[in-house]
């Protein structure tokens, strides 16, 4: 004879399982998403570089041709006099940038001793086109000329209210690198509204930034460094935990990033030197493979900030 069980006690135990279930996935998730960043805002590079390289798989080996264990060279290699260092390259250009459309994340890399763009510099929050469309996947190398491609203030193409936006560097035709817009050429007239979706889709076609990381980009990334613009597979957890790390803009209209020494409210991310190229035997970077895939100028006269 089996034991009855009415169905309100069915109901009970049906709760309380999906709630057990539930809190297990969520102990699974945290466990393996888990901050790649220290307490704080401030970016752990060592942290970054394994939680890049592990999570989301940013590794140039596609665009490279494999080395051999006889192509490296390491410190230990150096300190020793095993390997002379005027024997070693280094890249020129030494980064190289990944534009992640789906999570909303530029990489750049520079060179590890393997002498591939494998090492994870800096990575940072963006907003791209809301239309993904508009700026597609593909190869492009950065422009040279400050005046025309290359700005601490440019007024952006909008619809309605005038835009401006620090520190562009163009990418290709239209499409440039540049902070998050502003309303005036004030540094306290920042987009506030736009600042908070950074991590979104939400650009007219450019990549917009914190200033901070505009000014790097600006400063940093030569004529002829190489952009990739990708689509990854989802990683929620990588785009929330850099969204955390942004700090919040006061009542003063300031990006709490901009490094002016009149910011109020200055708040950088970055607090640590930057990791070097590090020099290699053989050249791995398979740049003249990258030429070849690298893909035509886009001029989009309707392209616009929004």
């Amino acid at each position: 004879m089996g034991i009855k069980t009415d169905k309100s006690s069915v109901k009970i135990y049906a709760a309380i399982a999906g709630v057990i279930v539930l809190l297990v996935i969520n102990a699974l998730v945290t466990a393996h998403f888990s901050n790649p960043f220290e307490t704080g805002r401030h970016i752990d590079m060592d942290n970054l570089a394994r939680y890049t390289v592990s999570q989301t798989n940013i590794m140039y080996d596609e665009i490279t041709p494999d080395g051999s264990a006889e192509d490296s060279v390491s410190s230990a290699d150096l300190s020793s006099g095993a390997v002379s260092q005027d024997k070693l390259m280094y890249p020129d250009p030494p980064y190289f940038i990944e534009i992640d459309k789906t999570n909303q994340i530029v990489t750049v890399f520079t060179t590890s001793s393997s002498g591939k763009y494998d090492k994870p510099v800096r990575i940072m929050l963006c907003s791209t086109a809301q239309n993904p469309k508009k700026f597609p996947t593909g190869y492009w190398q950065l422009k040279a000329d400050r005046t025309t491609s290359r700005n601490v203030w440019r007024k952006m193409q909008s619809h309605g209210t005038p835009l401006y936006a620090q520190y562009t560097t163009q990418i290709t035709g239209h499409f440039l690198f540049h902070s998050v817009p502003y309303t005036d050429t004030k540094k306290d007239a920042l987009d506030l509204k736009r600042f908070a979706n950074l991590g979104t889709a939400d650009s007219g076609g450019c990549v917009r930034l914190t200033v901070e990381n505009a000014k790097w980009i600006s400063e940093n990334c030569k004529e002829g460094t190489w952009v990739h613009m990708t689509e990854k597979k989802k990683n929620p957890a990588l785009t929330k935990a850099l969204k955390d790390q942004i700090p919040k803009p006061d009542g003063s209209g300031w990006d709490p990033t901009d490094p002016d020494p009149n910011n109020p409210n200055y708040q950088p991310m970055y607090t640590e030197e930057m990791p070097e190229p590090e020099g290699y035997l053989v050249d791995n970077r398979g740049l003249d493979k990258l030429k070849k895939m690298k893909s035509k100028e886009i001029w989009d006269p309707n392209m616009y900030v929004s």
